[in-house]
């Protein structure tokens, strides 16, 4: 009985074997195979520009149109992948457009979506992909049936923009007599000019915008006025800058970081920020991308009222935005006279707590 049960163990012991060798196998092919996929991908997702997003915009760059109006919306996006390829010879275009609009499909497959005459259902919001790109944050087209209509620019307006608004009319109409309003006081008067424009918007440039024309239809000679207005809010690019440093009490031969702390609006992160520092009106650090300034071991004569300064640079206009924080009075201690009053308030604490002693046990 001993050599038919050695027999059996003997056996379950190759089959175990084979079939453990046999999974590793399986495994290791899985795993290459994973591998491979994952490479393949990561060359598809390099050649096709995955991670690029394009941008919708309109022409004319108004997100406010009137019925009948002619829009041309455009799929654009920055990629190094040729947009034009030969093969044998021939031109053959590698960027392939999908549109949609809320959220569904539009079969169109070109660069261009074009509304030669808008209605109200060409309202909403579109957006567009090239080849497997990230799809396009949308944009807002609103079509209003109306004599007359405040136009803005589509994109959301932050400070340093440069704004136009127009006063717009319907077609087939005529227009005259055109004045814009800012909470309600007249600002522009100036016929035939439909258009306001401000060079570089502040946060005081916020307020409620209307315009009014006069209309008549081109058969008759009467007129009526026509109005039309909206709440114009401008966005901060990045907050007033606060002075912040660590330690909170910096004693002498300590490392002082001073931080100017700003907060940049997630739609612009894009924007690059300069930051200086001063002490007592006195630059102690020029102008750089470091949003900190350090000493190594504080002495003495590094306190002081500090302030930083953000700069960022206005490409379209050729100019800068700056914003000052408030001072903020740093006093760096000395450590001897730093400990002489930690030993002094220590003995006044434990005075005290002597006299509490005594007290209770004599009470």
């Amino acid at each position: 009985m001993i050599f038919p049960m050695y027999k059996a163990q003997e056996v379950r012991r190759v089959i175990t074997s084979a079939l453990l060798t046999e999974a590793q196998s399986l495994l290791d092919t899985a795993t290459m195979s994973t591998f491979v996929i994952i490479i393949f991908l990561s060359l598809m997702m390099g050649k096709s520009g995955g991670a690029i997003r394009p941008e919708v915009t309109f022409t004319p760059n108004w997100g406010n149109v009137l019925l009948g109006d002619e829009v041309t919306l455009t799929c654009n996006v920055t990629s190094t992948v040729p947009e034009e390829q030969a093969i044998n010879g021939t031109k053959i275009s590698t960027q392939v457009y999908q549109w949609y609009k809320d959220g569904r499909t539009i079969h169109r497959d070109e660069q261009i979506l074009q509304i030669k005459y808008s209605a109200e259902w060409d309202g909403g919001d579109y957006q567009c992909r090239i080849n497997t790109s990230d799809i396009s944050d949308p944009v807002t087209l609103n079509v209003t049936i109306h004599y007359v209509l405040l136009q803005r620019p589509s994109s959301a307006i932050y400070e340093g923009d440069p704004l136009t608004l127009r006063c717009h009319h319907l077609k087939d109409f005529n227009g005259f007599q055109t004045r814009f309003y800012k909470n309600n006081e007249e600002i522009k008067s100036q016929f035939p000019d439909s258009e306001f424009s401000i060079q570089k918007v502040d946060l005081n440039t916020s307020g409620h915008y209307k315009c009014s024309k006069q209309i008549s239809s081109r058969s008759r000679s009467d007129y009526r006025e026509f109005s039309h207005e909206f709440l114009l809010s401008v966005k901060e690019i990045f907050s007033s800058p606060e002075i912040k440093v660590t330690p909170s009490r910096v004693i002498e031969g300590d490392e002082m970081t001073v931080r100017c702390d700003t907060r940049l609006d997630l739609l612009r992160g894009g924007t690059e920020l300069h930051f200086a520092f001063y002490r007592d009106g006195q630059t102690v650090q020029e102008y750089n991308v470091s949003d900190t300034y350090r000493v190594l071991s504080a002495q003495q004569e590094d306190s002081g009222n500090y302030t930083c300064e953000v700069r960022m640079e206005v490409r379209m206009m050729n100019d800068t935005m700056r914003k000052m924080s408030a001072g903020l009075y740093i006093q760096i201690y000395d450590y001897t006279m730093h400990n002489i009053i930690r030993l002094v308030i220590s003995g006044f604490v434990l005075a005290a707590a002597l006299c509490f002693i005594y007290f209770h046990n004599k009470w």
